[in-house]
């Protein structure tokens, strides 16, 4: 109808990884709506037709977001923005590194509720993780659903995001009006990925590839962007309409676990590396050796590829159930994870190429997620 009020959807971090992908699916899916993203780099290029507004802004600035939203009040905001720290960081205990963490996670996530909440915004969409469990370390999880009780995450990724998911949906907010949900992704991939692929890519350089920690039968959840991005479409399709999805958590994956060791075989093997043999490591083994690698490379200044906490956490199973996702959002992944993970290192290829291309060229390399990145 004419004159009729266009929705208006914010995506906090439409920049980053999945935010670029939640960008382009709601623009196809839904080209009458109005999308802005906030972030603290500008879209790239191609995403800028896809979106009436960009908005800079550091989320870990109360001042800097309240300003966002002076003037704007969205339908909705689907916060995807965060920080994943990235290699040695991503099992660090150091208060330090905390304090960034939750500065962003946290601290930045309180910033855009209570900013969009003040400009009369009632509904968002929070990207949480499947961390908010998992990063205990001491235990396995498995099939688990939202029933699990949280409060066990040590790590900061996790630690952080339980609790700010904690926030987003509590009671008080619910009570003033706050139409939310929770989405907890597993590990996200896809062909933009550098981050995952390069951890993993990066052990073939290194002649790692034959080690295996402890018996190698431990199950672990990936997940590829395109499902990522669809079931985060369904949850603003649906605080949009029916609203049944306000209030919960929901756990998100490939609903494919796999063994661990298993799909680090498969991705080597599309960059034409198969391993000649296996050893497996036991767990006392594994430990010293990842403490000398520590060491290394804290004199080298390199970033480990192996460390303890990685130990531990590539013994571990963990997977999730996504019934609830199933149930409420209707929730059904489009592509498989043995194509996800193909076309994840077809892109990784091309990453390489383009790196390679540079320095043949004399120019530095762009680094993209080469400190942080949000994977879960």
């Amino acid at each position: 109808m004419p004159g009729q009020k266009r929705t208006e959807i914010l995506v906090t971090g439409g920049s980053g990884f999945l935010g670029r992908g939640i960008v382009r699916r709601l623009a196809e899916k839904h080209p009458e709506w109005h999308i802005s993203v906030l972030d603290l780099h500008p879209p790239p290029p191609h995403l800028r037709k896809c979106i009436s507004q960009f908005i800079p802004a550091d989320i870990s600035s109360a001042e800097s977001v309240n300003n966002a939203f002076v003037e704007y009040s969205p339908d909705l905001v689907v916060h995807t923005a965060g920080i994943v720290p990235a290699r040695r960081d991503r099992y660090s205990t150091c208060p330090k590194q905390w304090e960034k963490v939750k500065g962003i996670n946290y601290d930045g996530t309180r910033n855009v509720l209570d900013a969009a909440m003040a400009s009369g915004c009632r509904r968002l969409v929070y990207t949480s993780s499947c961390t908010v469990l998992i990063d205990d370390l001491d235990h396995d999880y498995f099939n688990m659903d939202e029933s699990f009780p949280l409060g066990k995450a040590f790590l900061h990724y996790g630690k952080s995001k339980g609790m700010a998911e904690a926030y987003v949906l509590s009671p008080k907010h619910a009570e003033n009006g706050l139409i939310a949900c929770a989405l907890r992704p597993a590990t996200i991939i896809g062909p933009e990925d550098t981050a995952v692929m390069s951890l993993i890519h990066d052990l073939i350089g290194k002649g790692e590839t034959n080690f295996v920690v402890g018996n190698g039968d431990n199950f672990y959840d990936w997940m590829y962007i395109d499902n990522a991005v669809q079931a985060h479409v369904l949850a603003v399709e649906n605080l949009l309409t029916t609203k049944t999805a306000a209030g919960h958590a929901m756990f998100i994956s490939n609903q494919e676990p796999v063994y661990f060791w298993d799909a680090f075989l498969y991705i080597w093997a599309q960059f034409g590396h198969v391993p000649k043999y296996r050893i497996h490591i036991p767990t006392s083994i594994a430990w010293f050796v990842a403490f000398i690698l520590e060491m290394l490379t804290w004199f080298t200044g390199g970033s480990a590829t192996i460390d303890r906490g990685s130990v531990k956490d590539g013994m571990r199973t963990h997977y999730s159930n996504n019934d609830k996702a199933i149930r409420i959002l209707g929730y059904v992944p489009e592509v498989d994870l043995a194509e996800g993970m193909r076309r994840s290192c077809d892109g990784y290829k091309k990453h390489l190429a383009g790196k390679a291309a540079c320095v043949q060229n004399g120019h530095a390399p762009h680094v993209q997620n080469g400190v942080s990145r949000k994977f879960r």
